[in-house]
C-alpha cells in the first residue's frame, strides 16, 4: 500500500492535467472552450504550489490524507522537469527530468514515470496540444469558474481510470480521480506567491 501512496500523486496529477485540450459544447464554444482555457492556463498556472490529497482505498476500507508540495525545475517557460514532494504523513521526493529519461539519482526513469512527468510539465505550461487523443471532455462554466470531465479513450488508461472531475479558476484547483478499482483521490492544489530557490 505504501509504494501505492508514493506513485499517487504524479499519476493522479499527470492523468487529470491532460484535460484541456478536447473540444467544447457548442453553447460555449463562442466564448468560452478548451483553447481559451488552455492560453489562461498557460498565463496564470503556478510554477510552484501545495497540494492535499485525501484517498479512498476501497479494498481496506479507509480514507488517507497527505500533503506536500510541487514545483517546475528550470525555466518555467520551457521547463525541464518536475518535482513532486510529498511531506506529510510520510516524506517522499519525486523528480522526475524525462527528456534525459533520468530520475532523481540519475536512474534510468522507467516509462510510465517518464510519461507522467512530461503531462505534468505540459499542464504546467499550457501545452496539451498533444493529448486530447487520451480523454474525452466536457468542459462547462465560465473562465473564473470551469468544471470539466474528463473520460479515457485510451483502452490502457481505461483499464484503470473510470473518470475525472476537476474544475478551476486561474488554474486548477481541484480534482476528484475515480479508479475502476473503487479507489477515489482527492486533490486541491493551491498556487504559491513565491517558490523557493
Amino acid at each position: 500500500m505504501m509504494l501505492r501512496l508514493l506513485r499517487l500523486p504524479a499519476l493522479a496529477a499527470a492523468t487529470c492535467l491532460v484535460m484541456l485540450s478536447a473540444s467544447l459544447p457548442s453553447a460555449y464554444a463562442a466564448e468560452f472552450d478548451a483553447r481559451a482555457l488552455t492560453e489562461q492556463l498557460a498565463r496564470t498556472a503556478p510554477t510552484c504550489g501545495d497540494f492535499k490529497q485525501v484517498r479512498w482505498l476501497e479494498d481496506v476500507g479507509v480514507d488517507v490524507k497527505s500533503q506536500g508540495h510541487f514545483a517546475l525545475l528550470g525555466d518555467p517557460v520551457s521547463p525541464e522537469g518536475l518535482v513532486w514532494e510529498t511531506t506529510s504523513p510520510i516524506e517522499n521526493r519525486l523528480e522526475m527530468r524525462p527528456e534525459s529519461g533520468q530520475g532523481p539519482n540519475g536512474e534510468k526513469l522507467p516509462a510510465d514515470q517518464q510519461a507522467m512527468a512530461e503531462l505534468l510539465i505540459n499542464f504546467f505550461h499550457g501545452d496539451w496540444q498533444a493529448l486530447e487523443e487520451h480523454f474525452d471532455l466536457t468542459l462547462t462554466g465560465t473562465p473564473e469558474d470551469w468544471q470539466a470531465t474528463l473520460t479515457p479513450n485510451n483502452a490502457q488508461l481505461a483499464e484503470a481510470i473510470e473518470h475525472l472531475e476537476i474544475d478551476g479558476s486561474s488554474w486548477l484547483e481541484h480534482l476528484t480521480l475515480n479508479s475502476t478499482d473503487g479507489d477515489r483521490l482527492n486533490l486541491t492544489l493551491t498556487p504559491r506567491s513565491q517558490c523557493a530557490e
